[in-house]
């Protein structure tokens, strides 16, 4: 009888494993919503989840009296500029700088991504 696990099948098994794993995670991609490009498009990329994260923005705009999209913007690429959205989220919490928004708190760079994500709609 022939031996099953041979260098040649261990291979062909593993390339499998790579084509279906790669597929699943595009696939994802695929069918995410697709949005209108915007002038934010740079930093909306930063978020996992347009959609929901804009619900979050929602309730930051209604706690604010002026949102200069274009300024926040501004503010928001330098802030991110060599960092990652993580360390700027802990730099958020480190320095106390917290948006409160219908009961919720968040760091105020995930609050004003999830606005913007608003405007861009």
């Amino acid at each position: 009888m022939r031996d099953i696990l041979t260098r040649r099948n261990v291979l062909i098994g593993a390339g499998g494993v790579v084509i279906v794993a790669g597929a699943a995670f595009e696939a994802g991609r695929l069918w995410r919503k697709r949005h209108a490009p915007s002038p934010y498009d740079d930093l909306l990329a930063r978020l996992d989840d347009r959609d929901a994260d804009a619900k979050i923005g929602e309730a930051v705009l209604a706690e604010t009296t002026e949102f200069d999209a274009k300024a926040v913007a501004a503010g928001l690429r330098t802030r991110l500029d060599r960092v990652t959205l993580a360390q700027a989220v802990a730099k958020d919490a480190a320095e106390g700088r917290l948006l409160e928004a219908h009961g919720w708190v968040v760091p105020e760079t995930i609050g004003l991504l999830c606005a913007l994500a608003v405007k861009a709609a």
